[in-house]
């Protein structure tokens, strides 16, 4: 089994953090040449990542490959607790990839209108999941779900964006509007599986400025 893509997705940051919550070694790579070339559009033809290999079956999309790593690896739960706490963790997890926006792409194309666009996606996203989420300890109540796996890469990028660019893109003041959430990326981020995330998603941050010869 392994994973095709990095950290710098945060869908597949995603899928990183389910696996190492449940303690499955899932080593990750980069589709050799990029996702839209020939080789990985024949045996992925959305041409995304991330993309589960797993014994001859080539899975895309983030949430379909938790689901399936919750069914392959079922304890550690990561849906946990009952129905309404489950379908909270999938809703947040729907609000994120809905309402948010679907990549950083236009803060590092420094596309003005499309930032603008972005910010205010993110902006009704974070005030949909503050609206519904139930508080606790994680995510959604008291115990580790798919919502936090969805959430920590997002924030972590919402907060590592405003720091690296200064303060010109004031993606974690959105977060700081609302104070449980703020609350729960604290927690989160000091966490062990938190730390990990984190440390990955800078990693492949590293990486894509150093390919691309620009400027951390």
């Amino acid at each position: 089994m392994k994973l095709i893509g990095d950290a710098l997705s945060p869908y597949a940051a995603r899928v990183m953090i389910a696996a190492r919550w449940k303690g499955v070694d899932l080593p990750c790579e980069a589709p050799e040449g990029g996702p839209r070339t020939a080789q990985h559009l024949a045996s992925n033809p959305v041409g995304k990542v991330p993309v589960l290999i797993d014994d001859g079956l080539v899975l895309p999309e983030s949430d379909v490959i938790v689901s399936y790593l919750e069914d392959r690896f079922p304890t550690p739960t990561l849906f946990p607790g009952d129905a309404i706490q489950r379908a909270n963790a999938r809703l947040l997890t729907r609000l994120l990839d809905t309402y948010s926006a679907p990549s950083f792409g236009p803060f590092l194309q420094n596309d003005e209108r499309e930032i603008a666009v972005a910010m205010q996606r993110i902006a009704d996203s974070l005030r949909y999941i503050d609206h519904f989420r139930i508080d606790g300890r994680f995510a959604v109540g008291d115990a580790f779900s798919i919502a936090d796996c969805a959430l920590i890469p997002f924030f972590h990028t919402f907060e590592g964006l405003q720091t690296m660019t200064q303060g010109r893109f004031k993606t974690y003041d959105l977060v700081r509007q609302y104070p449980r959430l703020q609350a729960w990326w604290e927690r989160a981020k000091a966490s062990e599986i938190g730390a990990f995330a984190r440390a990955a998603i800078d990693a492949a941050v590293a990486a894509f400025f150093a390919r691309s010869g620009r400027p951390t």
